[in-house]
């Protein structure tokens, strides 16, 4: 009997966090990831070359703008995309990601999520984790979707980002 009533606490406490119930709201975010590939004003860059003489190893940063809009003349500029890729695919191309996004204006201003995940290729959407986040999205869990929209000039590209944030309440 003691197994049984186990049994309805879980399935109980499953039902009342997915009917809404722990404290959670699902937030979407919906920004433009502005880079500059190159020149004096470029946002990301290798900074380590690979001693295998492929993308295994290698090392690159990056500190992006993200934009409320596509056009970044025309758009405010609400926050940065702040991180990290590594080659870690030796057969095949493969990366990892780890990424802050700082919020600099807004509703969300001076709020961070924190960002993880693999990244295998530069075409198509790519998924990723959301693994934290502070001040106003503390506890932050979910994914983000990144999909490019195209080169903006020969050093400059957009790309469209769509973060699926669940939030939990806080009292502190």
């Amino acid at each position: 009997m003691p197994s049984l009533l186990l049994v309805f606490l879980v399935a109980s406490s499953a039902a009342g966090v997915a009917a809404g119930g722990g404290g959670g709201e699902l937030k979407h975010i919906h920004l433009y990831m502005h880079e500059t590939f190159s020149g004096p004003n470029a946002t990301e860059g290798g900074v380590v070359a690979s001693p295998f003489n492929t993308t295994f190893g290698q090392v690159a940063v990056f500190d992006n703008e993200l934009r409320a809009g596509e056009d970044r003349a025309a758009s405010p500029l609400v926050g940065r995309y702040q991180g990290f890729i590594v080659g870690t695919g030796r057969s095949s191309p493969g990366y990892l990601t780890s990424a802050t996004v700082a919020f600099t204006a807004g509703e969300l201003n001076g709020s961070t999520l924190s960002l993880e995940g693999p990244f295998f290729g530069f075409a198509g959407t790519a998924e990723r984790s959301i693994v934290g986040g502070t001040g106003k999205l503390r506890l932050a869990r979910g994914y983000y979707l990144l999909k490019l929209i195209g080169k903006t000039s020969p050093e400059t590209a957009v790309s469209e980002i769509d973060f699926f944030v669940l939030m939990y309440s806080s009292t502190h």
